[in-house]
Order: structure tokens, then C-alpha cells, then sequence
């Protein structure tokens, strides 16, 4: 839904530009709310969102909501580094809701530990997603684009995925 082309401007009476509106909105929607932005300047604006009655830009809610574990994974808790994934992998995450396996990841970006929320994006660099990874950077680093049976040869502990699917929401 972000459009990277929606300006950051301020203003005296606001801050964060139609931008942050927007992705409130998204928010807010993800969330199952139907939302309205609309100009403060309007009057009458609420009472004509209340008897839905046209005003302002309208928002309809997702027909299926996001969980309040995933709203806070995709909306408030920050990304500490990203992970490359092949197309294979790209595609089983966004079609087939599956969890991401270190066989799949081509790339490791930044320096996070196991428990950090990090960017799950293509080899063309398109977001995919979001997760929580069950591997710290510099494991990952070691185990990229291995089966799990050699993943277990050089971690011995490790777990089966990467980045579990119940911990991981799409772009």
C-alpha cells in the first residue's frame, strides 16, 4: 500500500506529510478499523464520516486481519538487518505461507542475534516480508543455502527454520 512517491513534508500544523497518514491508514485497516483521512479545515468533516456520508479519502478495512502479534511485528518492532532469499524461497513465503529455511537465503545483511525482527527481501531487492529469526547474523552467515541436515552438522542446536512462519508477516 506505501507508495514511496508520497511526500514527507511538514508543515506548521503537522508533521510526517501524507506519508505517515498513509501508512496509519494501512495500520489501521490491517487492524480490521475502516479509516477516513480528511482535511481539519473541513467542517462538519466527523459527522459526516459517522453518517457515512462522503468525506475525505476512505480507507476500507482487510478482509482478513492481521493478529495484534503480527501488527507489532510488521508496524513497531524495528528491523535489524535483512535477509537475501532466492526465488524459490520468495515464492513458498508468499504463496505457500511456509516458514524460511536457511537453504534459501543467498544474502545477510547487517549484524542482529537470534530473536531480532529483520527484512526479508528478494535478489531484485523487493520487500517480501518481515520475521523474527531464530538465528543470530553470523550464524546465518555460516549456514546460508544449506540443507538442514548440514545446517545441524555445523549447528548442532539449530533449529529447522530460519525464520518461522508464525513469526513472519508479508510486505
Amino acid at each position: 500500500m506505501q507508495d514511496l512517491r508520497i511526500g514527507h513534508a511538514t508543515s506548521p500544523l503537522g508533521s510526517g506529510g501524507m506519508r505517515s497518514k498513509v501508512v496509519a491508514a494501512e495500520m489501521a485497516t490491517a487492524a480490521g478499523i475502516p479509516t477516513v483521512i480528511g482535511s481539519g479545515f473541513t467542517t462538519g468533516l466527523l459527522g459526516r464520516v459517522w453518517r457515512d456520508e462522503p468525506a475525505g479519502t476512505r480507507f476500507a478495512p482487510r478482509a482478513v486481519r492481521f493478529s495484534s502479534f503480527k501488527l507489532w511485528l510488521k508496524y513497531a518492532k524495528p528491523t535489524r538487518g535483512s535477509l537475501v532469499v532466492d526465488a524459490g524461497a520468495e515464492r513458498a513465503l508468499r504463496e505457500g505461507g511456509t516458514s524460511l529455511l536457511p537453504v534459501g537465503i543467498v544474502g545477510v545483511e547487517g549484524a542482529f542475534d537470534a530473536g531480532d525482527a529483520v527484512a526479508v527481501r528478494s535478489r531484485e531487492g523487493g520487500e517480501v516480508g518481515k520475521g523474527v529469526t531464530n538465528y543470530s547474523a553470523e550464524e546465518l552467515r555460516r549456514v546460508m543455502g544449506m540443507q538442514s541436515v548440514a545446517v545441524r552438522e555445523v549447528l548442532p542446536r539449530a533449529t529447522e527454520e530460519a525464520v518461522h512462519r508464525d513469526y513472519f508477516v508479508l510486505a
